[in-house]
Parts: structure tokens; sequence; C-alpha cells
């Protein structure tokens, strides 16, 4: 039977699908997957933001999207390779940044105005111990800076920054971005474990009670950002060199990290202790989180190879265009959440001795 591109790449993707729903039918994580499914569909706002951000990030950042051609997608031997490439290193950055963190980074000044009023107000409430003099006008000063960061963003709306002051401007918005990145890191983790060991019964209870558990970790936040940073850093260089070895010792750095923010929001103590609190709970949930990546990695080269194949085909219409987009950002974030949420739960479940006090 002789059949054409489309007519195989229909029936491919036909039988992808199908072969993924008995997999998960029958897949042994299926209470957690299940579990994290009801979690969001309870939680609706959290896909609704992810896929906002998405756009928000698509329409802020200089990024140059390619897109590949009609025919190109249509030869499977020819995508397979790229897409999963893709697909392993989205799914290797998903626990460290599940929402782009430009422009979101420009809320981060309010953040720290909050927190630097509150430990000044209420400092047994964000520490065993009053914080000393030197933290607490530390804490002002970080405030003053991000505001003073958040004026030269808005001033070079309107006209172009001096070449010293933009390399400065673009220095503090890349230490922002890892401020935001770090404090969504750890507020995800006890939003996910106040929805585990529920306290209040409305959603918006869960989600305060975790940004205030991360004003609490505000030290903890802090040294998870600097991580952040290095790894947006080696990231940046990686996409600057194409030709360099970078991207894959990325992707096995943020895969070997992946349980830090879990163990920066779960674990007390020091950076070091819950790095190495981080590396037991990645030992003790390994097995589960193989699983997970492998089932993962087929979903997202599906999910990518559909993305693509929308996007080339509305390329040259800007109505189809504009449908699309918001489309595939909120097919995108719903994955993302999901599957996130899932090995999060895994590592909360089973990289633990004991499930950690909320």
């Amino acid at each position: 039977m002789n059949l054409s591109h489309w007519q195989s790449t229909a029936l491919g993707l036909l039988g992808f699908a199908a072969g993924l729903v008995l997999h998960l039918r029958w897949h042994p994580l299926r209470r957690h997957l299940s579990d994290a499914w009801d979690c969001l569909r309870l939680r609706p706002a959290l896909v609704a933001c992810t896929a906002g951000a998405m756009l928000l990030a698509a329409h802020f950042t200089n990024d140059i999207e390619t897109v590949y051609a009609l025919h190109y997608l249509a030869d499977w031997r020819e995508v397979i390779v790229p897409l999963a490439r893709d697909a392993l290193a989205h799914m290797a950055m998903l626990p460290h940044a599940l929402l782009p963190p430009w422009p979101l980074a420009c809320g981060v000044p309010v953040l720290l105005m909050f927190l630097t009023i509150r430990i000044w107000r209420w400092p047994y409430r964000y520490g065993k111990r009053r914080p000393g003099v030197e933290q607490k006008f530390g804490l002002l000063m970080v405030t003053l800076l991000a505001f003073a960061w958040l004026g030269l963003e808005a001033f070079s709306l309107r006209r172009m920054l001096p070449e010293g002051v933009e390399t400065i401007k673009l220095g503090m918005r890349y230490i922002s971005n890892a401020v935001a990145v770090a404090i969504m890191q750890v507020w995800l983790v006890r939003f996910v474990m106040a929805w585990e060991r529920p306290q209040k019964t409305d959603a918006g209870g869960d989600a305060a009670a975790a940004l205030e558990q991360v004003f609490a970790r505000w030290q903890g936040v802090a040294r998870l950002a600097a991580f952040d940073l290095l790894w947006m850093s080696w990231r940046w260089w990686q996409i600057s060199t194409p030709q360099s070895i970078g991207a894959w010792w990325w992707v096995e750095l943020l895969l070997l990290f992946a349980a830090l923010p879990v163990a920066v929001a779960a674990v007390p103590g020091t950076f070091w202790q819950q790095g190495a609190a981080a590396l037991r709970i990645l030992w003790r949930a390994a097995v589960p989180l193989l699983l997970l990546s492998i089932t993962a990695l087929f979903i997202f080269i599906l999910t990518l190879y559909t993305v693509e194949m929308g996007r080339a085909a509305c390329a040259g219409s800007p109505f189809w265009r504009m449908i699309e987009q918001p489309l595939s950002a909120l097919v995108l974030a719903m994955l993302d959440c999901w599957l996130l949420l899932t090995a999060l739960l895994l590592m909360l479940r089973f990289g633990f001795s004991r499930s950690p006090s909320a």
C-alpha cells in the first residue's frame, strides 16, 4: 500500500498517541500521575499563568524562532533526532524553570520589598534568631538596587541608555531572572506540599501559605538563585557557541540537581546540607523518576512535533498564527505542569525516609 508523507505521518501520530494512552493506562506510576492531574485540575490558574508567561516571554525576548518546513516535518527519520534533543533539554530544564523568568522578573523588587518589611516587623517569624543589623540593611540595599534596576528597565523603553549603563542593566536583569526562578521553584514545591497535607480548603490559601514559606526560607532561596544564575549563564554561553560541547554537560547538570529545589524547600540547614539531601532524594527516587522520564520524553517528542507542525502550517497566515500561539502555549503549559507536579510528588514521596513536615 503506497501512502503519501501526510498519510503516513497521520497514521504514525495516531498510533503513537494510542500507544501512549495505553501506556499511561497501565503505567506503574499511574497513581502519582493521577494525583498530579487531580492537583492540576483543582488549580487551573497554574496552567493559565504558565501559558501566559510563555506568551509574554515569546513577545518580549528577541530569540529568533526556528520554523521547520512542512516537507521536513513529514519525514520522521529527519526530524526525530532534533525533536528528541529539544525534548530532552526541555525536560531537563523543567524542574528548574517552569515559567520563563522574563519579564516576570520585574515583580522581584516588589517581593523583596514585602520580604524586607516583614523581616523588619516580624523577625522571629522568618528565623530562629533576630537578624542582625547588617542583614536588615543588606536586604534594604538589595531592595533599593532592585527598584533602581526596574527604573532603568522602564527608562530604556523610551530612550537608549549609555553603553555602560546598559551593561549594568542587563547584568542586573540576569540576577533578577535567577531570583525569580528560585522563588518559583521553592514556591511550587511548598504549594505541592500544602496540597498533599492541606490545612486550608481553598487553593488561594495554599498559594499564600506557600509564598509565606518562601519568605521564611529567604536565605536558602538566595543561595538557590546563585546556582540558577550559574546554569542560566552556562545555557547562554552554550546558545552563543552552538559548536561547543556544553549542551550535554548542561543537561546532565540540570538532571543531577533536579532535586535541589525540593531540598531547599523541605530540608532545613545549610546549602551544603541541602545539596547532600538533594542527592539522597535523587538516589531514593531514581527508579520512579527514570520511569517518568522515559514516558515524559515520548510525550514531549509527540507534543513538540504537533506544535511544530501547527507552527509550520500557520507560518504564512498572521490570523491563524494568532490562534496557534495561545493554543500551543496552553498545551505545553498543561503538560509541563502535569509532569513537573508528578516529578515533585515522586521526590516528596520516595525521596525521604518519611514525609517531610509541611
